[in-house]
């Protein structure tokens, strides 16, 4: 075969070449060189399998490359070759091993990993000869190590790789390295799985393991594999957990506070029946007729219900895995949540509106939003009709934290009709209703959180609900706020536009304010009732906003 035929038959091989075959000289050697990518299983065994391929035709691997947390299966290898014979070689041991070697369209980016007990890294001294990478790869194999991630390049240095393995069991990884001993490697390890580090710093991980890694320290272990069985029995589910990670990555910051979010959507699955706890803040007493009752539930959203004429208008519902709990929370504080008529949302997200088609699903309750939100709900995005940046990232939370959190809405929802009825500030007034005599305006917003949201504002008595505006997160605990995410990047990335919803919150706050120098004539005071932590007064908004309280 001529070395043109030779370049031909490995063109037609399924590597990507990144290097065509070029010659290196060193002292007496001359050596053919090429390197290529190639798609490898990702199971313990297929980096064995690949390296002997190289060895049986006298190859010798100077740079190898596997990442599984880029690629589960992609690696790239550079390999000197002594003769065009041995490539020849190659090029017809590749192509019997097709299957072993090429890219698949359907390939099921599974969950394998979710100990990090079970994980171990080294660096390990590797004769630079052909063979030699073979012969310790199969050694990981006959334990069933499987690679996460390996870095060997020569130009860095001569004899040593790092490499990054996990096992089946956490007592393989002790066996594993008596037999690395007993075979003669010299070794460092680098890290093992008893040592304390975060999952996301650790190499070779899947994003999705990462995010399973985070929820076992949340997650009671039944809870967590229950999570995990969800997620492996919906191929769509496991789909868009990957696809959420996928998009994640290309936005750090916003990425990681959406992710924190989730993981506090699933921890709320840990937090019902006997394990159940909501703080009750101190009812309001309005006026004669009508009393506000406030809870915070297990994960920090709140939700509201006026006592009036004998029924209950909620404000905001909470996640759909609370609704039994919330019905029994109801009736412990004398509240019989029958009594629930209208529901009014301040916007569609999860933790505001998952149990709202419970409620009217069993009672018949009515549930009112805001036109702006029919898209969100019917295409389960909340960035739905949004461009930009994080448009992607949003919808495929959006289907994870519904799911993590039991959350229906998307039916017997009444969208109340859009009046202009002046402004209130910056804010345009589109829709009025009653509670309890007590006359309440639905402020638009700009659509800075999320499309559709309102505030709902009394002003005769000063109460307004800014739901996921103006937080009063100093009140929240020590675990809410880990979970929640620092303050300022809670309030700039879970936004369709965060330069938005800062001017939103600052010309909330100008409202609220004259509003309160208005009412202080009459000695009273307005009273901010958000979405987390809470309520307080007008007077203190400054001090809250600003984290100086």
């Amino acid at each position: 075969m001529t070395e043109h035929e030779i370049l031909k038959r490995i063109s037609s091989l399924p590597v990507k070449i990144y290097k065509r075959i070029g010659v290196l000289t060193k002292k007496t050697d001359v050596r053919l060189v090429v390197k290529f990518g190639v798609f490898l299983e990702d199971r313990p065994g297929s980096l064995a399998d690949f390296a002997l391929l190289i060895a049986g035709s006298n190859g010798n691997i100077s740079f190898f490359h596997y990442n599984r947390s880029l690629h589960s299966n992609r690696v790239v290898a550079e390999v000197q070759i002594s003769s065009w014979d041995d490539l020849a070689a190659l090029a017809d041991s590749l192509d019997r091993h097709r299957a072993l070697i090429e890219e698949t369209r359907i390939i099921r980016d599974d969950v394998q990993i979710t100990s990090i007990e079970n994980i171990l890294e080294i660096k390990v001294r590797l004769e630079n000869k052909p063979g030699t990478l073979a012969a310790f790869a199969n050694l990981l194999k006959s334990h069933r190590a499987n690679v996460l991630y390996m870095l060997y390049d020569e130009d860095i240095d001569l004899e040593s790789a790092d490499i990054a393995m996990a096992t089946k069991n956490l007592g393989e990884i002790d066996s594993l390295l008596d037999a690395v001993n007993n075979a003669g490697y010299y070794y460092r390890v680098l890290y093992r799985g008893t040592d304390k580090k975060e999952a996301e710093h650790i190499i070779g991980l899947k994003l999705v393991e990462k995010f399973f890694l985070k929820l076992r320290k949340l997650l009671a272990h039944e809870d967590f594999d229950e999570l995990r069985l969800i997620v492996d029995s919906s191929q769509d589910m496991q789909a868009d957990l990957v696809q959420f990670y996928e998009e994640a990555g290309k936005y750090l910051e916003s990425g990681d506070v959406f992710e924190k979010i989730l993981a506090l959507a699933s921890q709320s699955r840990s937090r019902i029946g006997e394990r159940f706890s909501a703080i009750g803040m101190p009812p309001v007493q309005i006026n004669e007729n009508v009393t506000l009752y406030s809870f915070r539930l297990p994960t920090s959203e709140n939700i509201y219900l006026f006592h009036h004429d004998g029924e209950l208008t909620m404000i905001d519902a909470g996640y759909g895995v609370y609704y039994e709990d919330i019905k029994k929370l109801l009736r412990e504080k004398s509240i019989e949540p029958s009594q629930v008529t209208r529901i009014f949302l301040t916007h569609p997200d999860a933790d505001h509106a998952g149990t709202a088609e419970y409620f009217a699903g069993e009672f018949g309750t009515q549930v009112f939003l805001h036109p702006g939100c029919r898209g969100v709900i019917e295409n389960e995005n909340r960035a739905y009709g949004l461009t930009g940046r994080l448009a992607d990232l949003n919808k495929y939370y959006t289907r994870l934290i519904n799911t993590f959190t039991k959350s229906r809405f998307h039916r017997n929802i009444t969208y109340f009709p859009l009046s202009d009825l002046g402004y209130s500030g910056a804010f345009k007034v589109v829709f009025s209703f009653e509670i309890g005599g007590l006359k309440f305006e639905a402020l638009e917003s700009h659509g800075g959180h999320v499309p559709g949201h309102v505030f709902f504002l009394n002003r005769e008595y000063g109460l307004i609900f800014t739901s996921d505006f103006l937080i009063n997160v100093q009140s929240l605990s020590p675990e809410e706020r880990n979970v929640l995410g620092v303050y300022r990047y809670l309030l700039t990335n879970p936004n369709s536009d965060s330069q938005l919803f800062k001017k939103e919150s600052e010309a909330l706050k100008k409202v609220i304010i004259a509003l309160d120098a208005g009412l202080r004539k009459h000695r009273r005071y307005v009273t901010i009732f958000p979405g987390h932590g809470e309520y307080y007064r007008a007077e203190l908004l400054k001090e809250i906003q600003t984290g100086k309280k």
